[in-house]
């Protein structure tokens, strides 16, 4: 019923007389569709870890960013970037600001870049200020020598970041417990199996057993009928060798 009247509110509500049938439809199913997501906002969880907040106090001091949570941060970048994505005459000094400080400013991996507000280049920037210009006429055919690599993880301001010596004992101790781990796994894996040392299983069909057994009592028949049939022979021979010896 609350749903229903909720409709009805917002119908009666709105103006709808210089509207056609069509337009009249279309805007009643579009009151629908946001009473239905109304109704179910109330049903949803209502913590504030996962509602969006206002972004105006963040606007005012860029420094509450680095503060939000993963959501929340997410949230004020997309806006921040739908602000970009149109003409940027119409971005505020408030706007430039915040996108500056999200960019450079010091949080994250650059939580020591204090100088973010201040008229002076970032401290890992790649080349120097001011530049030296070679040419105050450059011509077409001139010819630019390509920079030097510059990795930023040597700058000095980022050394202590990248320093292992000087990482926590706990992180050390974790580190080396789980490449001990590792190590033993892939002995394990590799020289004994996961159940100890690996046993040739052997499958024993009891129907070959049996016949190669009865083809092997069937060679050893004929092998001994061919040897009683030349014993027989044989003795054949020899008697009646004897029996001729005994004419004579």
């Amino acid at each position: 019923m609350n749903l229903r009247y909720s409709i009805l509110k917002r119908l009666q509500s709105s103006s709808t007389s210089n509207l056609s049938p069509g337009e009249k439809n279309k805007q009643a199913a579009q009151l629908a569709i946001q009473s239905l997501k109304d109704f179910g906002s109330l049903l949803s969880n209502s913590s504030e870890d996962v509602q969006p907040i206002d972004p105006k106090p963040i606007y005012q001091d860029p420094t509450k960013f680095s503060n939000l949570s993963l959501l929340h941060q997410g949230q004020i970048i997309k806006e921040l970037q739908e602000k970009f994505d149109k003409s940027w005459k119409k971005l505020s000094i408030k706007d430039k600001k915040l996108a500056y400080y999200i960019y450079f400013g010091n949080w994250g991996v650059r939580e020591d870049f204090k100088n973010w507000n201040l008229d002076e280049p970032p401290y890992d920037l790649p080349f120097k200020i001011p530049s030296k210009i070679k040419n105050s006429n450059p011509k077409p055919n001139d010819f630019i020598k390509k920079l030097n690599p510059v990795i930023l993880g040597e700058t000095p301001i980022r050394k202590p970041q990248f320093d292992y010596k000087k990482m926590d004992g706990v992180s050390k101790f974790f580190i080396f417990l789980t490449l001990l781990i590792s190590l033993i796994a892939i002995s394990r894996d590799k020289k004994i199996g996961e159940e100890g040392i690996p046993k040739e299983i052997i499958i024993k069909d009891d129907y070959e057993i049996k016949r190669q057994q009865e083809i092997k009592e069937k060679e050893e028949e004929v092998i001994l009928q061919e040897k009683l049939q030349e014993l027989k022979m044989k003795q054949s021979q020899s008697s009646r060798k004897w029996y001729y010896l005994w004419l004579r």
